[in-house]
Formats: structure tokens, sequence, C-alpha cells
């Protein structure tokens, strides 16, 4: 039977409380290795953080609530000038998209969903810079996230700590996402339109427009899909450029993260010379953002039976 979850957790800026869980923050370096000009470094959640009150922290940075700077060493990745404008350019243009939204609807009337993969954590990540810009709190817009049982640990922590270092309002429900849109439409009916991280490359997203209303059958609502024009590596350069924190399991392979029982490491990525490990990889996969071919994204994806 299907179990709808309380809505609103309030959290404060160093415990995040998710489900009966308390989950502490804490960031640590990503490593990867690759040839350009411009030398970056990008965090990545910890699946498996101190237990103590710590924030959310960059090494080689400063941390981004305390200040205090971290011992460990930076290590690195570059993205080219030529990369660098295109995605400044497409950060132009979702914002552009994010002042067009609120033309249309109120703050009120927002929500974006997020289920912790990467094109969802680069949409939270634009919003919140956009709101920040725009004098915006960032709990106005809350986050929608559909639990299950079949998720991967990793998620759900990176999910919870999300929730803490963006400081927005958590809405929960555990079923299906067009069971939790009925239910959010009755429980939120202000909620007029939602965020989507969908990219034109998705299953089923081809033919997608930026704003696109819901199908028939569903709770009537619009799509609001701001990476459509995104590719895979666009995706991994926007997080590397601006130093955004992702989920640990693209460090092991995982290129399009699902459920449990239907994804693997992707298998284009397993490493050949074990004994000559690429930096940024943890065990036998290199990192998701080494994937050369991008049609190979979904390719960790097992078919359904």
């Amino acid at each position: 039977m299907l179990r709808r979850t309380a809505c609103l957790r309030h959290l404060n800026r160093r415990t995040a409380v998710y489900g009966s869980r308390t989950v502490q923050s804490s960031f640590v370096m990503s490593k990867c290795c690759c040839t350009a000009t411009t030398t970056i470094t990008t965090p990545v959640l910890n699946s498996s953080p101190p237990r103590h009150n710590s924030v959310l922290t960059l090494n080689g940075g400063k941390s981004m609530a305390t200040g205090h700077t971290p011992a460990a060493p930076s290590p690195h990745i570059v993205v080219t000038p030529e990369t660098r404008a295109r995605i400044e350019q497409r950060q132009q243009t979702a914002f552009d998209f994010f002042d067009e939204t609120l033309q249309l609807y109120g703050v009120e009337e927002l929500i974006f969903c997020f289920n912790g993969g990467k094109d969802c954590t680069v949409l939270l990540d634009l919003l919140m810079r956009y709101c920040r810009q725009q004098g915006i709190s960032s709990r106005e817009i809350p986050m929608l996230y559909i639990k299950s049982d079949d998720a991967f640990a990793e998620i759900d922590e990176f999910v919870a700590r999300c929730v803490e270092h963006y400081n927005v309002q958590l809405i929960e429900y555990e079923e299906s996402l067009k069971e939790a849109l009925t239910h959010m439409s009755a429980d939120m009916p202000r909620i007029k339109a939602v965020f989507v991280g969908s990219r034109n490359t998705d299953p089923y997203c081809e033919h997608l427009s930026p704003m696109q209303p819901t199908d028939n059958g569903w709770p009537p609502m619009m799509r609001l899909n701001p990476l459509l024009e995104w590719s895979y590596h666009d995706v991994w350069h926007y997080i590397h450029m601006n130093c955004v924190a992702y989920c640990p399991l693209y460090n092991k392979g995982y290129t399009s993260i699902g459920y449990r029982s239907n994804t693997v490491p992707n298998p284009h990525l397993k490493r050949l010379d074990l004994t000559s490990p690429c930096s940024g990889a943890e065990g036998d996969y290199r990192p998701a953002w080494e994937l050369a071919d991008p049609t190979q994204e979904r390719d960790g994806r097992l078919q359904r039976k």
C-alpha cells in the first residue's frame, strides 16, 4: 500500500531532519583528470560523513557557512575558455527563462521536482542562484521529492543535505510521480507550475517544449523545462565550473541514476588498467564525466524484463 508522508520539513542550518533520521553534512572533494586550460575544483557529498555538527565545506576552499579553510589538498579539473563561455551562455538562458516564468506565475505558484540526480542538481543550483540575485527567499519555492524503498541510500542522503545547504522546504511523498502530483495538487492547490530537470535526450523528452502542460490524465500543471537543450557534458561542465556538490555515486561509474533494482555503473567506464587509476575514480570505474559518448549515458540502466 502506498503511503503519503508529511509535507513540510523545517530545517536548521546545521542538521537536516529527514524522515526519522538526522543527517549531518560534510563535503569532500571529488577528483578527475582531463586536459584544458582553466583549473577548478568540485565538491562531492560524502556518503559516510563524520558525525559532528559540520557544515558544507569545500576542500581547498572556504566553508560555505563558517569561512574555515580545510587543510586537504585540492584536486583539479579543467575547462577550456570555449566551454566556459558556452556554459555561461546556458546559465544566462536559464536565468532568462526564470524571468519569463515569473512574468506568468507568482513565486508562490511554483515548485521544483528533485530526484538527487545530476540534472536536477544543476537545476536546483541555477534556481537558487537566481533567487539570491532577485532577493527571493530560497524557501519560497519548495522542493518535491518522491521517496522510494528502492532508492539508493546515497541519493536519500544527498537530497537531505541539499535541503539543508540550500535552505529549501521539502515536500515528500512516497508513491508514483503521478500520484504524488495528484495529492500535492490537493494539499497545495496554489501550485500551478513545476520545474523539471529534463533534457531532450532523456526518454520521451525529445519533443518537449520549455513550457508544456502536463499530459491528459495528469493533474493540470505547467511543466517548466529550462535544461532541455543542455547536453550531458554541459551538465558536468556547469557542476565543475561552479563547484556544485553532487551525489557520490557519480564517482563510482554511475552516469544515469534510477533505482537500486534497475541501475548499475556504466560498463563503458569500467577501468581496464587498474594499476593506474584515474583521479576521481572510486573502485573499478571511472567517474561519470569521463564518459566520452553521451549517447551511452543510460547504458547503466537495466532493461525491464
